[in-house]
């Protein structure tokens, strides 16, 4: 018991970071005590001990199923960046495409106290949009996908309006570009980055040069939101931002260019 709380490990070694995984547990029954109470956490707790046990019972309780986003938006599944439709010339070190978990992104962004109506929130490598679609239930001044897939980006063009549709997006400019992140000029205006993992250390290192370049300027803090940050070397190696938070075990690094503001 004790080696698995203190020991860290990656479930999928290959896609997947190292981190306290009985952090991450603990932090994540909170998060969902927080977002969905208490009889659908201890359901949903239930039904994953029970998946554990190979118990063919309450698996209609589980987490995944007990709606949120993901029930009306078409965001599920990994896809692998070969079956993208991104020529092989052009992958370079990008990542597979895979769902942003709601919950989590949700609490990160509530933990950093922003005026939210000052900060735009960019999401580099965006995929279907579901960050989008989360961080456009706060007031932010605008949020943006870049994505480099036509495939993905159509994709969360249909989910933004499904998003205005049912009037979720408190947001009013919600928007995803098709395009290279490593080309992207960023509004000289306070920003909260996001990236789960989207890239490798060469198109990360660009990124971080052009953010930059752009935001060096920018009095506020500006903030890096790294999931499953495999590349977090480069971003510390680099020094534009400096680490104030590890959420979820380890699992998410949060950055900030202030971290004393």
């Amino acid at each position: 018991m004790l080696k698995f709380v203190f020991a860290k490990t990656g479930r999928y070694t290959v896609f997947e970071v190292e981190h306290y995984q009985f952090r991450r547990i603990i932090r994540s029954v909170l998060i969902n005590l927080r977002y969905r109470g208490i009889v659908p956490t201890v359901l949903g707790t239930v039904a994953s001990v029970c998946r554990k046990l190979k118990l063919p019972i309450l698996q209609n309780f589980q987490f995944h199923q007990q709606g949120g986003m993901k029930d009306w938006l078409d965001v599920g599944g990994l896809i692998d960046q070969k079956d993208l439709d991104v020529p092989a010339e052009e992958r370079g070190s990008g990542a597979r495409y895979e769902a942003t978990s709601e919950y989590e992104l949700r609490y990160v962004l509530e933990s950093l106290r922003v005026p939210y109506q000052s900060y735009n929130f960019i999401d580099y490598g965006s995929g279907k949009g579901i960050a989008l679609a989360i961080a456009a239930g706060y007031p932010f001044n605008a949020v943006t996908g870049i994505e480099f897939s036509q495939q993905l980006h159509l994709t969360a063009e249909k989910n933004i309006e499904e998003l205005k549709q049912r009037n979720m997006a408190i947001c009013n400019k919600v928007t995803s570009q098709c395009r290279d992140a490593m080309a992207y000029e960023l509004p000289k205006i306070p920003h909260v980055i996001y990236l789960f993992n989207s890239f490798g250390a060469d198109i990360l290192e660009v990124v971080l040069n052009r953010i930059a370049a752009d935001l060096s300027d920018i009095e506020q803090p500006v903030y890096f939101l790294y999931n499953n940050p495999m590349q977090r070397e480069t971003v510390e190696k680099h020094g534009f931002f400096k680490n104030i938070a590890r959420p979820m075990g380890g699992k998410w690094r949060v950055y900030s260019t202030k971290p004393d503001f």
